[in-house]
């Protein structure tokens, strides 16, 4: 599988740049102070960039919402906030309540209130009073579908386990996950508290997980390994990866977290549901609950199941 250009996006939107933001930014604010009307257009450009390589920095923010002020493009002001709203994990269609606001006079303001009650830094995040119940809730009840909130949330939940907070954490990041089951480096994150905790079989789920995600880390492997030669002459039973039930159970459990619309079956014909629930998910552009149910019904020993978990894979990249 070629994943070249899924993998740039990837890292353009999961693992934000901030050295090309900085440089992006630095230019567009050159262009917008040069009190030439031509190279304000010049400056939104590279404001734009700047939040496309660094969407954590509220400086870029306020550079794109400046530049846009200026070319009086307030489509394009309301249109910023609503990029923000959604990587704050907010319903974007808020900005439709400010249909009537005038964004041209009021629209840095609207930013610079929403990045302080909100901050995109997560130190910053945590210093504000209480923020852990109002975290909680909103990732029990948002969709982070957009992997750009799924990372700001991910970076907040791991300030949370910093503070000692491992029961939240747990709970909590595998609700993450769950819309964003390619992040390896989170599972493996996972997997290492539960094996600390002895929790072996969960341990394994989430190390299995993260070397589907990305083959080359071999999390799985290495901890069967570790597992061997902890049994290696103690007299203890040798240990077993889970059976197909455990792993069965598992990933069903991820495939209802998955699920945007929890309470809802499928808009489409329920027949067809019946006969490919599988590709039923696809077509609706549910791909993370496609992916669960057919990681389930592979472990079940489906091979048909195996290779559209594969074509998944790919579209998920």
């Amino acid at each position: 599988m070629n994943n070249s250009a899924g993998s740039t996006l990837e890292e353009r939107l999961l693992h934000p740049r901030r050295s090309l933001g900085d440089r992006y930014r630095t230019q567009a604010e050159r262009f917008l102070s040069s009190g030439n009307e031509g190279d304000a257009i010049w400056g939104e450009q590279m404001a734009s960039k700047a939040v496309l390589y660094d969407f954590t920095n509220p400086r870029n923010w306020k550079t794109l919402v400046k530049s846009r002020i200026k070319l009086g493009d307030e489509h394009g002001v309301s249109s910023a906030l609503k990029d923000l709203f959604s990587v704050l994990g907010r319903d974007p269609n808020l900005t439709d309540m400010l249909k009537d606001v005038d964004m041209l006079i009021h629209g840095a303001s609207i930013l610079a209130e929403s990045l302080r009650i909100d901050p995109l830094d997560p130190d910053e995040w945590w210093a504000l009073e209480n923020p852990i119940n109002n975290l909680l809730e909103k990732i029990r009840s948002l969709d982070f579908s957009d992997p750009r909130a799924n990372l700001l949330f991910s970076r907040r939940l791991e300030r949370v386990l910093d503070n000692g907070f491992e029961e939240e954490y747990l709970e909590h990041a595998t609700i993450l996950l769950a819309q964003r089951p390619m992040n390896h480096e989170a599972w493996t994150k996972l997997g290492k508290i539960h094996e600390r905790r002895g929790s072996t079989d969960e341990a394994w789920h989430c190390y299995d997980q993260a070397q589907v995600s990305y083959p080359s880390c071999e999390e799985r492997d290495r901890f069967i390994e570790r597992m061997g030669a902890r049994m290696d002459g103690s007299g203890s039973l040798p240990w077993k990866k889970p059976p197909i039930e455990s792993r069965a159970e598992f990933l069903e459990g991820m495939r209802l977290l998955a699920g945007v619309e929890s309470n809802s079956v499928f808009d489409q014909d329920v027949e067809a549901v019946i006969a490919d629930p599988i590709r039923a998910l696809m077509a609706s552009g549910r791909l993370n609950e496609a992916f669960f149910l057919a990681r389930r019904r592979a472990a079940e020993g489906d091979l048909e199941a195996e290779h559209l978990m594969n074509e998944i894979t790919e579209a998920m990249q």
